[in-house]
């Protein structure tokens, strides 16, 4: 009787691969690419509708006959719902119509580099729908194509315009006087409700941008409920604060102002005060005719000063302009290390800031790290009120990481090393070795950038007068 249902069984798990096999299953229509895209392009594009639209295209799903028969349905929708939390493909990203966004790029090399596409268990019911080598090569050839296309890429030396990082720009194009205004007023303590604390106190440029703290001191010794993250480059960030609560710099630049645990003031108070400025009043009317010194006025300023934030010209900068030579072998195998296991969130000017991921993919990170949950803790959650937002953050920029310690919005650690470790096990689930983390944190220190011609990690208070 035992041999007869171990028959049975054997025979029922390899009825649905077979049935795949012998193309029992439903088809996609082709998608035509449009005109103008190059043939790197049309592969990639048809090599993603054979093998990535069950789980990543819900609304083009090719079905099987069996997709509604029980068990077999609440796995494809857990598949598809877990899948589309991480790239939704559409038919006009399939023909070009739309362009992949660079974060979607990162996500599929991460997925090609690390042969973890289409998944193990998938492969078991579709035997043959496993990436081959050829169309890996197209799928990276084509990643590195669109890469060189983005104007952040344009710095970069030809055989580096394909990286899933880009060097900062030496220039800026902004308004001078404006930023002046800015940097004035990002240090004036009249932005708080008892003129004690600026901008600065929790952003201080000699200190990376931040306070270097667990959690940021407001008015009166108030403590915040997070870790203050780095102005610097904070320009390339898709939302500001950890939350992504402020859609851009103008926008952030008044939360903390009025927010009784930080800057503990009211606007209108504030704008008061900064009226009664000579200097002020003159460079408000001036560079912003017909609407003078106001909230909107100050907080363009602000940000216009914080956009200036870009500091470039780090070693891996250089290097990524073509100076090779600069970096050591270990840093070098950092970076390929860095390209595997991390750039798929990390990438980009700023190494971050383009995407919200959830802190612990692979294990539960707040278990590890034990005591109780705070409400920041939440992340997008407080925002969205979404539950699949719970515990998700936006992805912390990595420039001038030396500087930008203690890590994570809780800042749990100021160990660069451990930090490596744990994103390593909980995002990836992959213990990196003992030289493995060595030669990340080597690749890691290599984007020490400069500000005003001075390295950031030397930078005083005379520097920023």
């Amino acid at each position: 009787m035992k041999k007869i249902l171990v028959l049975v069984l054997f025979a029922v798990a390899l009825f649905f691969p077979l049935s795949n096999l012998l193309g029992l299953q439903g088809k996609n229509e082709p998608i035509t690419v449009g005109a103008g895209h190059s043939e790197n392009f049309a592969k990639a594009s048809a090599i993603m509708q054979d093998k990535c639209v069950d789980c990543h295209a819900p609304g083009m799903l090719r079905k099987p006959f069996y997709a509604d028969f029980p068990v077999a349905k609440q796995l494809m929708e857990k598949d598809i719902a877990q899948a589309s939390q991480r790239m939704v493909l559409t038919r006009k990203l399939f023909s070009g119509e739309d362009a992949f966004s660079p974060v979607m790029l990162a996500r599929l090399e991460h997925v090609v580099l690390n042969d973890s596409m289409p998944p193990a268990l998938y492969l078991t019911m579709h035997w043959t729908d496993h990436l081959s080598a050829g169309e890996k090569q197209t799928l990276q050839a084509w990643i590195a194509e669109e890469r060189a296309k983005l104007p952040w890429s344009q710095d970069a030396a030809p055989e580096f315009k394909g990286e899933p990082v880009h060097p900062l720009p030496l220039t800026l194009n902004l308004d001078a006087e404006k930023v002046a205004l800015g940097k004035q007023l990002f240090h004036d303590r009249r932005l708080s409700g008892d003129d004690t604390i600026n901008c600065a106190s929790c952003h201080d440029l000699t200190r990376g941008g931040t306070d270097q703290a667990k959690v940021s001191t407001g008015i009166r010794g108030q403590q915040g409920p997070i870790n203050s993250p780095t102005v610097y480059d904070a320009m390339y960030n898709i939302a500001q604060f950890w939350d992504g609560r402020a859609k851009d710099l103008q926008e952030q630049a008044a939360g903390p102002v009025a927010n009784p645990l930080e800057m503990g003031a009211q606007w209108d108070e504030v704008v008061e005060k900064l009226n009664q400025v000579p200097e002020y009043q003159m460079a408000f009317a001036r560079l912003y005719p017909g609407q003078g010194l106001s909230k909107a006025s100050v907080t363009d300023a602000i940000a216009v000063f914080e956009q200036s934030l870009v500091t470039a010209n780090s070693r891996f900068d250089q290097y990524l302009r073509g100076n090779t030579a600069i970096l050591s072998d270990d840093e070098k195998q950092g970076y390929a290390l860095f390209k595997i296991h991390c750039a798929s969130c990390h990438s980009g000017p700023a190494l971050g800031g383009l995407s919200f991921e959830k802190m612990g993919v692979k294990h539960d990170y707040f278990k590890q790290r034990g005591g109780e949950l705070t409400d920041a803790d939440n992340g997008r959650f407080n925002v969205t009120k979404d539950e699949k937002d719970r515990h998700v953050f936006k992805v912390p920029v990595l420039r001038n990481i030396e500087m930008t310690f203690p890590y994570f919005h809780d800042g749990s650690t100021h160990n660069l090393a451990k930090a490596v470790e744990i994103m390593g096990k909980d995002q990836v689930d992959r213990e990196f070795t003992h030289d493995e983390t060595a030669k990340l944190v080597a690749f890691l220190l290599t984007l020490n950038g400069e500000y005003k011609g001075k390295p950031v990690s030397h930078l005083t208070a005379e520097d920023l007068k």
